[in-house]
């Protein structure tokens, strides 16, 4: 699994396919890395994501590097 790095972007896949950028990362209690991430097209919209999940390429695909 591919490291993310806080100013990468990813598209979700499925509907509504929306394209977020990482902005923040966090440790859970159970040391699970996890990202907030922001709608690149309305930044009031922010999500918290597991990393696995965020990496898992069946729901997004990393379109930018930073």
């Amino acid at each position: 699994m591919r490291k993310v790095e806080i100013g990468q972007r990813y598209k979700q896949i499925g509907p509504p396919r929306a394209v977020w950028e990482v902005v923040d990362a966090v440790l859970d209690p159970a040391n699970i890395r996890h990202l907030r991430i922001r709608s690149v097209n309305d930044p009031t919209i922010v999500k918290l994501i597991s990393e696995p999940t965020l990496a898992n390429e069946r729901l997004y695909r990393l379109i930018k590097e930073h």
